[in-house]
């Protein structure tokens, strides 16, 4: 087996992939997609919610948004908070909530990207007599982030993209140019030697059961 990386940025890389075939390209393109953890929200305690969005749909909101990941310092069991307080203006307007505005428990989690969207948050006046006033929407939370696999949800799926074709070359070898797109959660070199280990130990199950089958036999 031979690797070359043809490309690299930030969260992307595009790498030719020779002497495979298919069935392990699509091994460890599945790997990639669905065995690679990464932290993402799956709790969320609202504390109060007056924005135009209902509960369900901002606690979706908020479990698509990738978390930074270090699969060195997390177990299965482990838990990591974010809290979410926001208010909209105090005079008529809106002020947009972004994923900047999470506040974690653990220096080294936060969102990938701090310019992600959640929910806009408006403020109108209104007149009762002679007296105005500005109704203003709020929302106070506690969202709680755990690790988890692609094969369990979308929100925990480490890659954007992830795909290959084939690329036969002048001296008709069997290659494969793969092209492999991080959401931010984990690196990209991470992901792609996360999912080689855990294809190793999958082989090396199947060997060591083998290995007991032949001896009890």
């Amino acid at each position: 087996m031979d690797v070359k990386i043809l490309d690299r940025g930030e969260n992307e890389v595009k790498f030719m992939l020779s002497g495979v075939n298919l069935r392990f390209a699509n091994a460890l393109r599945r790997a990639m997609i669905a065995e690679v953890p990464k932290l993402a929200i799956d709790e969320v305690n609202i504390h109060e919610n007056t924005s135009l969005l209902y509960d369900e749909q901002l606690a979706l909101r908020l479990a698509l948004i990738p978390l930074k990941t270090d699969l060195s310092d997390y177990g299965a069991d482990d838990r990591v908070s974010l809290t979410l307080k926001a208010i909209s203006p105090a005079r008529e307007g809106y002020t947009m909530v972004y994923s900047k505005e999470l506040i974690s428990s653990e220096p080294n989690v936060e969102a990938a990207f701090g310019n992600i969207p959640i929910v806009k948050l408006n403020s109108s006046e209104r007149e009762v007599g002679s007296m105005k006033s500005v109704a203003r929407q709020k929302i106070a939370l506690e969202a709680i982030a755990k690790l988890g696999r692609g094969k369990e949800h979308a929100k925990w799926q480490p890659v954007t993209a992830c795909s290959y074709k084939d690329m036969p070359d002048e001296e008709h070898k069997n290659s494969l140019l793969f092209t492999v797109e991080s959401d931010g959660a984990l690196p990209v070199d991470t992901i792609i030697g996360e999912a080689a280990r855990i294809m190793r130990k999958k082989c090396e199950s199947v060997l060591d059961g083998l290995n007991e089958q032949s001896t009890e036999s």
